[in-house]
């Protein structure tokens, strides 16, 4: 018993002479560095407490400001106003391409992109929707498949097929919805058939119906498979 109270004491006493010992180190790097070590902290404290201010009475209000200018824009667009709903500078009126512009770095603002790009694909101006849809930015992996969707669609339209199709790929492959995927899967099969890509067209179309059988009451992904087993020779 004795023999192993003297060796935890032993260690007992290194653990301290340790600790004694990192404890002066300490001091004396404090004493070294301490208006450094101030002058860091301080700086910290000072970003943090921007932060906060900034979050608070900057990007809140300017959020709220973003979101309320969004939905006028949104009800005008409904309405049919196509014009007035994107705005502009020769317009008066602030819809998104304003909204972007000036609210970029809010939600509101980012998602004006989107719409902004929405607008100009339904006015005709197809280069000027893909500026907008390619600045929409965002995290959501749904939000960012219809990104590329719109991307896709986009290129269809400015007959670039082969980008067109790239887009509806990452389309398909982002979205975790089952009808967004059955949607975007089915337009990348329809492309890739227009490329003559049969047998890729086939592989999303399979997926569709192995990973989302319910999805497509019509039969018409079925009938797209026996078209294209028939078409590759794998019926």
């Amino acid at each position: 018993m004795s023999k192993h109270k003297g060796k935890h004491n032993y260690a007992t006493k290194e653990i301290l002479d340790s600790l004694n010992t990192s404890a002066l180190d300490g001091e004396k790097f404090l004493q070294k560095y301490a208006k450094p070590i101030g002058i860091f902290f301080a700086i910290v404290i000072i970003a943090v407490l921007g932060y906060v201010i900034y979050d608070n009475y900057v990007v809140t209000p300017k959020n709220i400001e973003a979101s309320d200018l969004l939905v006028d824009a949104q009800n005008l667009y409904d309405e049919g106003k196509i014009d007035q709903a994107l705005g502009g500078k020769s317009s008066g009126v602030s819809g998104f391409i304003d909204i972007a512009e000036e609210y970029g770095s809010t939600k509101a603002g980012k998602f004006a992109h989107l719409y902004a790009g929405i607008a100009e694909f339904k006015k005709g101006n197809y280069q000027n929707a893909l500026d907008h849809f390619n600045q929409f930015d965002t995290s959501d992996k749904d939000l960012k498949a219809v990104k590329y969707g719109a991307i896709a669609d986009t290129y269809a339209e400015l007959n670039n097929t082969d980008e067109a199709l790239n887009y509806m790929t990452k389309a398909a492959n982002e979205s975790s919805n089952a009808a967004t995927v059955y949607q975007f899967s089915k337009k990348a099969g329809i492309l890739a058939m227009s490329l003559n890509q049969n047998e890729k067209a086939l592989e999303f179309f399979q997926n569709i119906k192995d990973k989302f059988p319910d999805v497509d009451a019509s039969g018409e992904v079925d009938a797209y498979i026996e078209r294209l087993k028939y078409a590759t020779g794998k019926q």
